[in-house]
């Protein structure tokens, strides 16, 4: 059984280097600390917003207080932004994809809503910086993203899998020789 060290290895060792988050990155979120932190309250109520709009990820929100939720989101917010981005913070990524299988919230749903993130951090940050460091700023949210997202799915289908193999006693190698069978099949029928 692997450890979320062991996957959090295994995520950053299949990744580009030049795809993921960097110390450079970090330098930039940390030089722009005070301005990234004064936006918590907008990103916050403008993520929930759009949450509760949309019938599937309302039904999964309706069984928390909204506070209750935005806290979560407050918090991730605060420790990103004032993160050492070392193996704690990587890690904790790893452990959120394992509390989306709990939550049922699916990779399509926390990638779209990194989308939303992007696209909100670029519109409230057009306000304060101009356009160069802007740009400058987005690439390294861009990276972090994209770190994140992988991070956070593949620790989901990663856990996912582990699950199935504990409850069913099957090991890795039979439950990918029956993917691969099925792939094969729903392959030969789309040709």
């Amino acid at each position: 059984m692997r450890d979320i060290q062991q996957i959090t290895a295994e995520i950053f060792a299949s990744m580009p280097s030049e795809t993921r988050f960097s110390q450079t990155d970090a330098a930039l979120i940390k030089q722009h600390k005070e301005l990234l932190l004064g936006l918590e309250d907008d990103l916050t109520k403008g993520f929930y917003d759009t949450l509760y709009s949309h019938q599937q990820t309302l039904e999964i929100l309706q069984q928390e207080d909204r506070s209750k939720r935005e806290n979560v989101l407050r918090s991730w917010w605060q420790k990103t932004i004032t993160s050492d981005f070392d193996d704690t913070y990587w890690e904790w990524q790893v452990f959120v994809g394992l509390v989306h299988i709990k939550q049922k919230v699916s990779n399509p749903m926390m990638i779209s809503m990194w989308g939303w993130i992007l696209t909100a951090l670029r519109s409230l940050l057009k306000e304060h910086l101009n356009q160069p460091d802007l740009d400058t700023l987005m690439v390294a949210f861009e990276r972090l993203a994209a770190t994140i997202q992988a991070l956070t799915a593949e620790s989901f289908l990663s856990n996912y899998v582990q699950a199935i193999e504990q409850a069913t006693g099957f090991n890795n190698k039979l439950i990918d020789r029956m993917v691969n069978l099925q792939i094969d099949g729903l392959i030969a029928k789309r040709a």
